[in-house]
């Protein structure tokens, strides 16, 4: 009964994220598309991943500015692009370049990628700093380790819900993204009548 009542729930999340993916914009076109895809690739992030931090971050809005500060889809502070800029030797680096989407994209994704690689791909972490700071998160994991495993010890709670909520809707979109393919591929497989061998009997 319990297997029963988890299938049921996942085909009716699966039904409703698909029923809104064009509101959602994470596997349809947007106008941010190629920045994504060629800087994911570039620094080697999942395009996934960066979609799933732009929305939550800014909700797809270029223009945004928070009330701390960070500026644009991908929510980057001043003093942290100045840094990413000084990395990756941009020349003429000005605040204002900043609200530019692609220059904003472009340093989201390397600095997702920098985190990434400072905490061996684990996204708690990662996340953790984008989110509230390197120096909290280094802070945080000297007093408890435990912090890499459990999203529940985060002491932040505004970073808490940011980093559960950003591994729950990764997470299940790269199972949708899986399962979208996977259709595909099976009514390509049906149209074409392909065999095992992939030839047209």
């Amino acid at each position: 009964m319990k297997v029963f009542i988890a299938i049921v729930i996942i085909i009716f999340i699966v039904f409703i994220l698909f029923r809104f993916e064009n509101k959602v914009k994470l596997f349809s076109e947007n106008p941010y598309e190629s920045y994504i895809a060629k800087y994911s690739d570039y620094f080697g992030v999942d395009s996934l991943l960066v979609k799933v931090v732009m929305k939550k971050e800014s909700n797809l809005s270029c223009n945004v500015v928070s009330n701390k500060g960070a500026v644009g889809l991908m929510q980057i502070m001043p003093k942290t692009a100045l840094e990413i800029a000084k990395q990756l030797d941009i020349m003429n680096y000005s605040d204002s370049k900043l609200k530019e989407i692609e220059i904003n994209i472009m340093f989201g994704t390397y600095y997702l990628r920098r985190l990434l690689n400072n905490y061996n791909d684990n996204l708690i972490l990662a996340l953790s700093a984008y989110n509230a700071g390197l120096g909290n998160v280094e802070s945080w994991y000297s007093k408890n380790r435990m912090l890499a495993e459990r999203i529940c010890e985060i002491p932040f709670k505004e970073t808490r819900n940011y980093v559960r909520s950003i591994i729950f809707t990764y997470k299940l979109y790269k199972f949708l993204y899986a399962f979208k393919n996977w259709i595909c591929f099976k009514n390509y497989k049906n149209k074409f009548n392909l065999g095992n061998n992939g030839i047209s009997n």
